[in-house]
């Protein structure tokens, strides 16, 4: 298994203030538009068949703006130059620490001209329901999910997001024990709830994945990431608060968050019909808003017979 939550030494880098990386993130922490998202076996990038060593991803509106690679005598930045093409803006691919920091802002223009032209909406909008989650204080604290980890790779499925399952109520919070896994996947548009990244397929995906002999080895790694995550500052609300939980594998369940699905569409209610429970050995739910928002509520959660029964009406 390819564990995500970083060696000693990189964490380390982060949290110190004498750290090679902690002035990156400083600058994470200053700017809720970003996300860093920890690597610590590696990373594969898809969009240029490049595999990297133990690192981070700093994301801006889903795409990465810097991934940050651990060498043997420190780290090496990369920058995708492709957000620079036709935009008039000229920046360097392994910027310096010190120079990315100072000059996130020019590499955010360039993805912003570059996503106007290319628009990843789905993964943009995946960022923003980590923001809602983790980092909005007392909302974050009030939802029953934190998002743990995004585009986690497990052989060749890809899972937009680990969620911590842990509920708001006081006595459930208090309870090291009580947190699950909930893997989410966005669906943005009906177009993409067919075909070979649509919603029978991510189905048919985490069966495999339930199905390995690694569950509990990838819910120790995640109780380690969101650990390193509080401690970083990164979800806020739990700075102060006991974080070293022990992730469970019984409760592990599956969701789906659908945005922007449209209502005279047939499409959705063909997929979902389509759905044998008994094919799947694990809950699946659909997300409804909470008010138009990304909070993620427990009560805001239907199973697979109630959203049939829903779209039937």
């Amino acid at each position: 298994m390819n564990k995500r939550a970083l060696s000693k030494q990189m964490f380390d880098d982060f949290k110190n203030e004498e750290g090679k990386l902690h002035s990156l993130l400083t600058r994470v922490l200053k700017d809720d538009t970003l996300s860093l998202e920890f690597r610590g076996g590696g990373f594969s990038d898809t969009e240029t068949n490049v595999s990297y060593k133990e690192g981070a991803n700093v994301y801006y509106r889903g795409g990465s703006l810097f991934y940050i690679e651990k060498k043997d005598d420190g780290y090496i930045l990369r920058f995708n130059t492709k957000y620079c093409k036709n935009t008039g803006i000229e920046l360097p691919m392994n910027p310096s620490i010190d120079y990315a920091v100072k000059n996130v802002s020019l590499y955010k223009e360039a993805m912003d001209f570059w996503f106007t032209a290319h628009p990843k909406y789905e993964r943009e909008f995946q960022q923003i329901a980590v923001r809602e989650n983790n980092g909005h204080n007392k909302i974050s604290h009030a939802t029953d999910y934190y998002i743990n980890d995004v585009e986690y790779c497990y052989q060749d499925a890809r899972f937009d997001m680990i969620a911590v399952k842990w509920l708001s109520k006081g006595h459930v919070r208090k309870n090291m024990t009580a947190p699950s896994i909930s893997v989410i996947e966005m669906k943005y548009g009906d177009g993409a709830l067919q075909g070979s990244a649509g919603i029978t397929t991510h189905l048919d995906d985490f069966k495999a994945f339930i199905d390995s002999a690694e569950l509990e080895e990838f819910c120790k790694d995640q109780s380690d990431i969101f650990q390193q995550k509080c401690e970083l500052g990164l979800i806020p609300d739990m700075l102060m608060m006991p974080h070293d939980i022990n992730i469970q594998v019984a409760g592990t369940e599956m969701i789906f968050l659908l945005a922007n699905h449209d209502p005279d569409s047939t499409i959705l209610r063909k997929v979902v019909n389509s759905i044998n429970p008994d094919a799947y050995p694990f809950t699946i739910k659909f997300v409804f808003a909470s008010m138009m928002g990304y909070g993620l509520y427990e009560d805001n959660m239907m199973t697979l017979d109630e959203f049939k029964n829903y779209l039937s009406k």
